[in-house]
């Protein structure tokens, strides 16, 4: 994500690979730019739970209108149908309105630009690799659903900066003995910066500091009184790169991804047909806190700082037209949790002796081949995951509480193992494919096997709550396709 970081969020919107250290290419862009999508999806086969949503984009740059200086726009937003009535709803994707300024004796690449996220602004965030990334939402529950934001970069050939503003209404405790809200408009920094420290390696690093309101308490179980001014979210994240040889782009890994709101941009990156060799690694690492209510202390006022971590290692080969993919990460509870933080909601479990949880570990190799006259790249990927978890009790009418052991792989999705079971790692395989028809269509697609023991429901016996498991096994499919004009 090198090359990204200097003309984010709009390059990524065209489809660069970010991944790339070196110069972007000069060749001119076209004007206007259109691109529609259809996903489909079902990871469970036998339950329900399939899903589709049309994706559209449009970009349109100006001439320039004085010397050196351009007007883009870019246009994203997901469409669906509502209720089943035929009403189609609108969401926004990080819609953007750019200032393009290329002082005259600056480098071919070089620019300053000024951007404006009228709607929504998850295209800025901490962190780099999707899983891992994070403060995409930087505000609980703004009371008008938008978080427009503000961005200003500059990018020169072996540095580039950027600082951003993001904003929001948000519902603050105004009166706790009279159980008044107000609200107000909040703002949350955003600033980074990364430069070429060699040829082929590249150090960067940002950071990020907000006030997040208090409109998410609202059903939590904390009495009002015990309700904070605002939530205080601060962190940053560093990543060190090297790459060798042309950019690598994605290789397709479609459940893992669809979240990012640059999905339908980065994976159709027109795939190199060379045959020349390639390598890229990245290292990075987040470290973040919030300020919530103390779950450890006997006091419901009581304030206490959550701290989360998260860590990524990505590295890419190509030989010839052979790929090969390797993807770790690491997240801690509280960092998957992060935007419905603690076991309970805007808790903060202090002392990992309390719930001892246990951080999500995850790691990830794929290969692949690419038959470039018929622009076909079919793949394989194992994955092996042991989900994040922590102990807690489980209550009955009239029994005592037993410790069960919960297990997340969402921030609001758990299971609750039997008791004294301990989780098991989750194996995925996946069977890709990937076809680049032309300049003007192309497909998506895997086949996913999953083996999951740590799925379970909870059922009554003799009036006494009691987790027992799920199948293991799962297939499943996901399909993209994608038209360009």
């Amino acid at each position: 994500m090198i090359a990204s970081l200097s003309t984010l969020p709009l390059l990524l919107c065209l489809g660069q690979a970010p991944e790339a250290p070196e110069a972007a290419s000069v060749t001119p862009e076209p004007r206007l730019q259109a691109r529609l999508s259809f996903a489909a999806s079902d990871l469970d086969v036998d339950t329900s739970g399939s899903s589709t949503q049309w994706h559209a984009a449009l970009e349109a740059r100006s001439l320039e209108l004085t010397p050196g200086l351009r007007a883009e726009a870019a246009v994203s937003f997901f469409a669906a149908t509502t209720l089943g009535r035929g009403a189609i709803s609108f969401r926004d994707n990080g819609s953007a309105l750019r200032l393009r300024y290329h002082p005259a004796s600056w480098g071919a690449n070089e620019e300053l630009a000024l951007s404006v996220f009228p709607l929504s602004s998850t295209r800025i965030h901490m962190g780099y690799a999707y899983p891992v990334s994070w403060g995409r939402q930087a505000f609980v529950s703004p009371s008008d659903g938008g978080e427009p934001a503000v961005e200003a970069r500059v990018s020169r050939a072996r540095w580039s900066a950027f600082l951003a503003l993001k904003s929001a209404v948000v519902d603050t405790v105004e009166d706790a003995a009279t159980y008044e809200f107000s609200s107000s408009r909040h703002y949350g920094v955003f600033a980074g910066a990364s430069a070429d420290v060699a040829n082929q390696l590249r150090v960067e690093a940002k950071g990020m500091y907000a006030k997040r309101g208090t409109g998410g308490f609202a059903g939590s179980g904390i009495p009002f009184e015990a309700y904070p001014t605002d939530v205080l979210l601060r962190g940053g994240s560093a990543r060190v790169s090297w790459h060798w040889g042309e950019p690598l782009g994605e290789g397709v890994d479609l459940s893992l991804h669809q979240g990012d709101p640059t999905f339908y941009e980065r994976f159709f990156a027109r795939v190199d047909a060379t045959t020349g060799m390639a390598a890229s690694v990245s290292l990075e690492g987040s470290l973040l806190a919030q300020e919530l209510q103390d779950e450890v202390v006997d006091d419901w006022r009581s304030r206490g700082e959550e701290r989360s971590r998260a860590a990524a290692l990505d590295a890419r080969v190509r030989l010839g037209a052979l790929r090969i993919d390797a993807l770790a990460w690491y997240r801690t509870l509280s960092f998957l949790r992060l935007d419905v933080p603690g076991v309970l909601s805007h808790a903060a479990a202090t002392q990992p002796d309390f719930v001892a949880p246990q951080a999500e570990v995850s790691g990830s190799l794929a290969v692949s081949y690419h038959f470039a006259s018929l622009g076909l790249t079919p793949g394989l990927l194992a994955r092996l995951t042991w989900p994040a978890t922590y102990r807690g009790p489980v209550y009955a009418f009239g029994e005592p509480p037993q410790e069960h052991t919960f297990v997340f792989r969402t921030p609001q999705t758990s299971s609750t193992l039997p008791l004294g079971d301990e989780r098991e790692p989750v194996q995925s395989l996946k069977a890709t494919l990937r076809w680049d028809a032309g300049s003007v269509v192309g497909v998506l697609a895997e086949v996913v096997y999953t083996r999951d023991p740590n799925k379970t429901q909870m059922a009554y016996v003799d009036m006494v709550p009691a987790p027992f498991y799920l199948p293991r096994d799962a297939y499943g499919a996901t399909v993209v396709l994608q038209v360009r004009l």
